[in-house]
């Protein structure tokens, strides 16, 4: 009686084992498809952030060039309020380009200085 216990416990044993494999084959299939997705996922961030610092470098670019035509226009003795009222643009951001300061607009990456808010300095 006891070898026949012995070899029902070794065949219980092995079909175990061999469910035991393919649950974690199933699982590793499973992980290895999350990672898949994980990482497709991570190059459509990166590729979103290239895209956006070229986008806000090109804002920031013609936020300068915006920012020297208003000043042209104070120049000429033109007030805030109608540079607004030209530009139709609020009062606050005419004086928020009024005040940009040309050393803002770096010139090699045509970038405003921004501060970690987001605002322009």
């Amino acid at each position: 009686m006891r070898v026949v216990v012995g070899v029902r416990n070794a065949s219980r044993q092995a079909l175990a084992l061999t469910r035991a494999r393919e649950r974690r084959r199933e699982l590793d299939r499973q992980r290895d498809e999350a990672d898949r997705r994980i990482e497709e996922a991570a190059a459509e961030a990166l590729v979103a952030l290239e895209v956006r610092v070229d986008a806000q470098r090109a804002l920031d670019a013609a936020s300068g060039e915006l920012a020297g035509a208003i000043r042209t226009l104070i120049d000429e003795d033109v007030s805030v309020e109608r540079a607004a009222a030209l530009l139709d643009l609020d009062v606050t951001e005419i004086r928020r380009l009024v005040r940009m300061r040309p050393a803002d607009v770096d010139t090699t990456t045509q970038s405003v200085a921004t501060d970690p808010s987001g605002r322009t300095e």
